[in-house]
């Protein structure tokens, strides 16, 4: 597994994810006819309602025996929502400014099943080089060869995951059962560490791998009782005698003041976003320095900061959105002229690149080494070292690749989103989550995001810190902000299992990976369940109420500005204490700085440095009450009734 945390796609001014093949139907995507079954690869889709949406089923098993399919990750495939009550669109600001567009997702965000993809480049065999010993880039494989049926062992075909652990080919060559970002399995040789990465010095990449986990495969004996760990797959524990997923009872609490590094249940960066086996590198991050920048400096815009929480993003965003000059152009005006290049910050190698269901929108991850990712959003094209996979890559495909990229070549081009951009450390764990176990099933990188600032030459610092919108410290933005017995910060809905959106009940006796993560037949997508209430991500002062769950319990998104009225408790004062505080909810009207020009008629200019906030038409109340297990009750409206709503971290 590579990656848990969901890929969330929201273009806000472009298009909507594809209807799904037929043949092949994906989770959650829209279908035409009631009713419909479809089976590929044993198991059988059927066309349900959603909601007011028709959209194809969980995939369930062949009664009779069916064929062996990789099993996916416990990670949500967000499918595309049909709000009962659309998200309030913000009030225009008194200049005109520019509504920000914010792009696709990555927080920490699972890589979508390919429905066809590049091939990807074999995993090298020869002696590693010198490197940072990262691993590479290997994942799923082909998705040309998608059946996940297919019983062949064959380099890049799907395999079983809960099949043999290796195989060997026509040819006598020993295969390995690998499981890739999207959560399917696959025959791959043995990874060995790729080339020296990263504009530091690296260790030595040596081809020591890590060929034992903690426990074995969901449903398998086990001898110690109560023992957690990694098993290549999950988090699970030894709970008598089988390996079962570890619930939130399981794992320890989190220690006063959070966690200042990574528990050691939890998976590293390393396992999250790299094939099983990998080795962990042995350099340390501080020798990776960015001496390129992503896009040229001259034609960088106000870029939104980390934390932003918009449309089916509930809770903080854990990357922020580089602005390009372009935006400024009205669409309609715009050229193959004003496409600006996107390169790479350092040395390192493209992991992953796939389509997010738009023709203008790619995910790419770049591995730099000594644990330092960078992942790039809502790429407009693939150019430059990408070109032939762009070519190649079908809608909707996905690819895993290993392609040594230098600092400053190019990869891609953008002219009509921002470029959603983050950072992760395996060596960094944030500290204001008070329960990380609740991302476990969805964004699991998320505690590893770091301000990029720090990563860059001095020149490019400066230029990069001064287009942030956000004038105060950290400037990058925060999206760590539990409050540990007060109401600020993330919640789950109580009964489900943390970021995935899926009940409890589905992991506690499961004895297999569960498939879909948070996308069930009846929600809507997987942050249903989410509850965020935190600062505003530019005006820090203003606090945001992000709810997943509005007025349609199968999930509407909504977005409101929570203000504190007159003798009110702040969310992050708001205590058991407090007892039960209704406040109002408005929608959000932007305030540019002054002097600021109007923004020109059709075009998608980001907001300027330094706007503020404040509360427009007020559309709506909330009870809110900390209770005495540090639980958050919840019910929009004055009061509470039989409705209520009880929400954990």
């Amino acid at each position: 597994m590579r990656k848990l945390s969901a890929l969330i796609v929201i273009i806000l001014s472009t298009s909507v994810l594809t209807s799904a093949e037929a043949a092949a139907p994906k989770p959650g995507t829209t279908c035409k006819t009631l009713k419909q079954k479809v089976t590929s690869g044993g198991l059988v889709y059927t066309c349900v309602k959603s909601g007011s949406k028709k959209v194809w089923s969980k995939g369930v098993k062949v009664a009779v025996k069916p064929t062996p399919s990789a099993t996916p990750s416990a990670t949500p495939t967000p499918s595309p929502t049909n709000s009962a009550t659309p998200t309030p669109s913000p009030t225009p600001s008194p200049t005109n400014s520019a509504t920000p567009t914010p792009s696709p997702t990555n927080s920490a965000t699972p890589s979508p099943s390919p429905t066809t993809s590049v091939t990807p480049t074999p995993s090298p065999t020869t002696s590693p080089t010198s490197g940072s010993g990262s691993g590479s880039g290997g994942g799923s494989g082909n998705g040309g060869n998608s059946n996940s049926g297919n019983s062949k062992v064959v380099e890049g075909y799907l395999c079983d995951a809960n099949g043999p652990a290796s195989a060997k080919d026509s040819k006598g060559v020993l295969l390995y059962c690998t499981k890739g970002g999207d959560g399917k399995s696959s025959w791959r040789a043995e990874q060995q560490n790729s080339g020296g990465s990263g504009n530091g010095s690296g260790s030595s990449g040596n081809s020591s791998q890590q060929t034992s986990y903690v426990l074995g495969k969901l449903g398998t004996s086990c001898t110690k009782n109560g023992e957690i760990g990694w098993n290549g797959n999950v988090v699970a524990a030894c709970k008598g005698g089988i390996v079962k997923y570890a619930m939130q009872a399981d794992v320890p609490a989190t220690p006063a003041g959070g966690y200042s590094s990574r528990p050691a249940w939890y998976p590293t960066l390393t396992q999250v976003m790299m094939p099983p086996m990998t080795a962990e590198p042995t350099c340390s991050p501080s020798t990776i320095k960015f001496t390129k920048p992503v896009i040229p400096l001259d034609k960088l815009a106000p870029t939104i900061p980390y934390g932003m929480m918009v449309g089916d993003h509930v809770t903080p965003i854990d990357h922020a959105y580089l602005g390009v000059k372009t935006l400024a152009i009205p669409m309609a005006s715009r050229t193959a002229d004003d496409y600006v290049p996107v390169t790479a910050p350092a040395d390192g190698v493209i992991t992953e690149f796939g389509n997010l269901g738009s023709p203008t929108s790619y995910r790419v991850v770049i591995n730099h080494g000594c644990n330092v990712f960078t992942v790039y959003m809502v790429l407009n094209k693939g150019t430059g070292l990408l070109a032939d996979a762009y070519s190649k890559l079908a809608p909707n495909g996905y690819a895993y690749v290993n392609i040594p990229i230098k600092a400053g070549e190019e990869f891609g081009r953008q002219r009509d989103n921002m470029l959603d951009f983050n950072v992760f450390d395996g060596t960094k764990f944030l500290s204001g989550f008070s329960n990380v176990y609740s991302y476990l099933t969805g964004d699991t990188s998320k505690p590893y995001t770091v301000d990029y600032l720090p990563f860059f030459t001095d020149d490019i610092r400066s230029a990069m810190e001064s287009a942030l919108q956000r004038t105060s410290s950290p400037r990058v933005g925060k999206i760590d902000q539990d409050v540990v017995g007060a109401a600020a910060g993330n919640w789950f809905l109580a009964g489900t299992n943390g970021y995935g959106g899926n009940p409890n009940s589905l992991y506690e006796n499961a004895t297999s990976q569960v498939m879909g993560g948070g996308m069930t037949s009846t929600k809507n997508f997987y942050a249903w369940s989410h509850l965020a209430i935190a600062h505003h991500e530019v005006d820090i002062d203003k606090w945001i109420l992000s709810t997943g769950w509005y007025k349609d319990s199968n999930g509407d998104s909504t977005q409101f500005m929570l203000v504190v009225g007159s003798g009110q408790p702040t969310p992050d004062k708001l205590t058991s204490s407090s007892g039960s505080v209704t406040y109002d909810l408005a929608q959000v009207t932007y305030i540019n700085p002054p002097g600021t020009p109007d923004r020109v008629e059709g075009s998608s200019e980001p907001r300027p440095v330094g706007y503020t906030i404040t509360a427009g038409t007020l559309l709506a109340k909330v009870t809110l009450q900390v209770n005495s297990d540090n639980s958050l009750s919840l019910e929009f409206g004055s009061t509470f009734t039989d409705a209520k709503r009880t929400y954990n971290r």
